[in-house]
């Protein structure tokens, strides 16, 4: 998994281009100092967080379609009903001896 601060100390060799207002260019700056940080790290910082989420929330979107895809499988499996649901539907739930369990 990605590191932010492996991330911000490694060489710089990409670059990444944006338009914004004046207003929110010193909101950032000023949250950046703040935060003890330059722009170009406070901002990679703050978009891999957001980045973090979003991939995760993928992730267990993506499981739980796996997950529901698995519980329809096994729901359509075509199996045959144990002993002791033979026994229950036939109103013999009182012996216990061959429930299947």
């Amino acid at each position: 998994m990605l590191e932010i601060n492996e991330i911000l100390k490694a060489p710089k060799n990409a670059r990444l281009e944006l338009k914004t207002t004046d207003v929110a260019k010193e909101f950032i700056r000023k949250a950046a100092s703040i935060s003890g940080l330059d722009m170009t790290s406070f901002i990679i910082s703050s978009a891999f967080e957001k980045a973090e989420e979003v991939m995760e929330k993928h992730r267990r979107i993506e499981m739980s379609e796996q997950a529901y895809a698995r519980a329809l499988e096994i729901l359509n499996e075509d199996t045959a009903p144990t002993p002791g649901l033979l026994n229950l539907m036939r109103g013999k739930h009182g012996d216990k001896s061959d429930s299947g369990f």
